[in-house]
């Protein structure tokens, strides 16, 4: 989609690249290319790699800002850098009362020599710019309200689906795959790192595209594409847990959940399991910080049906076994006991316990149980039953509660 004023900042850049007989490019603050004049054999591989990508190289844009062009009010001119693609070239920052919204970039030798000419461009420009953003957020918070009521169960989830691929901003034959950060997680800043790393990507990485909402306290990641979906997912979940920071955790990461891939009409779903994925991650030591619904295992169906019949999903018998949480307790012996598949040798290392007393602990499970830890089904009734508790003695009723509360008051 074509924004207001792109005509106008496009008009300004080609009167001043024809009266100046050099090419002229425009990027927003971020260093995506907004709008770029003819060429006057001045372009050198970089511009034309931007014109192709409508972005900037991770490498190019750390080469460019060690320059100081983000902070500066003034141009700057940048040395050549072979390796990099680059000829000589002057930046002149375009703000508005200090805020910075974008770069005029004349590339060739000696380019300061038109200061004053784009002086005066730039000052246009900075009117243009401006109205260009307000657009742009305006834009951004209809697609993040489209998004929102996408995530949400009913008819408003539908009339989302058609509107996202109405507007071209997700394919109808997409796939699609939810990412969730954890409820400790400053949401805006999960969508200002997205923004960052689209604006860092290059031509190399998965054709897919990412839209970002707010769903109740969480940032909230929709990726869509048609192929390298999960892959394009699982970078930007890593980028996400190393860019943003816990609101109540100096310098801590945050716990990350990434559904399976499916369809536009699946996407409730798929955010309860990004979720509760994200739960996961941040409740169970042995799962990594960034964790996808596969990888939780047993853990997700049990998390879905402790969401149904919380009260009836442990069996009576687990309740005299102790907390898991106690490490001398009968329940964490016989979790550790059925984790290492009824190996008493690994078993009791884990636990730091003679063999001997292993033996004795299990024989008080199975008379305060009443089942028989040779006995298959036993085993993993008991199994699944103390997985359970421990699910539910983690917070995860709290948790889904306040997601459903989020969502009816959404």
């Amino acid at each position: 989609m074509v924004l207001p004023y792109t005509d106008a900042i496009q008009r300004l850049v080609d009167s001043l690249a024809a009266r100046i007989r050099q090419s002229v490019a425009v990027d927003d603050e971020r260093g995506s290319l907004i709008v770029c004049s003819r060429h006057y054999g001045d372009e050198d591989r970089l511009r034309i790699d931007v014109m192709l990508s409508r972005r900037l190289p991770a490498p190019v844009t750390e080469y460019l800002d060690s320059f100081g062009i983000a902070t500066s009010a003034t141009p700057r001119s940048i040395p050549a850098n072979p390796s990099l693609g680059l000829k000589e070239r002057r930046c002149y920052p375009i703000r508005d009362h200090g805020r910075l919204l974008g770069y005029l970039w004349l590339i060739d030798e000696r380019t300061e020599r038109f200061d004053e000419v784009v002086g005066g461009c730039v000052v246009q420009l900075s009117a243009r710019l401006r109205e260009r953003s307000l657009q742009v957020t305006e834009e951004e918070r209809r697609r993040r309200a489209l998004l929102t009521d996408l995530l949400h169960r009913g008819e408003g989830s539908a009339r989302a689906a058609r509107e996202l691929v109405g507007q071209g901003l997700v394919g109808a034959e997409d796939e699609i795959v939810v990412v969730a950060a954890g409820a400790d997680s400053d949401p805006e800043a999960v969508a200002a790192v997205i923004a960052d790393v689209s604006r860092r990507g290059g031509r190399d990485e998965p054709p897919a595209g990412a839209l970002t909402a707010v769903v109740g306290d969480r940032g909230v990641v929709l990726v869509a594409g048609r192929e390298g979906v999960q892959r394009a997912a699982a970078r930007w979940a890593e980028e996400v847990r190393r860019g943003v920071r816990q609101r109540d955790t100096e310098g801590g990461g945050v716990f990350v959940g990434m559904s399976d891939a499916g369809r536009l009409e699946q996407a409730p779903d798929l955010l309860r399991q990004a979720v509760l994925a994200a739960f996961a991650a941040a409740e169970l030591p042995e799962l990594a910080p960034v964790v996808s619904w596969r990888q939780t295992g047993v853990y997700g169906p049990l998390m879905l049906a402790a969401m149904t019949s919380p009260e009836l999903a442990v069996p009576p018998q687990i309740a005299g076994l102790g907390s898991g949480a106690r490490t001398d307790s009968l329940a964490r012996t016989a979790e550790v006991f059925l984790d290492a598949a009824g190996d008493t040798a690994v078993a009791s290392a884990r636990l730091t316990i003679h063999r001997t007393t292993l033996y004795y602990r299990l024989t008080q499970i199975e008379n305060k149980t009443g089942w028989d830890l040779k006995n298959g089904r036993d085993r993993l009734t008991l199994h699944i039953g103390l997985k359970m508790q421990r699910l539910l003695d983690s917070g995860l009723p709290a948790l889904l509660q306040g997601e459903e509360k989020r969502r009816e008051s959404s």
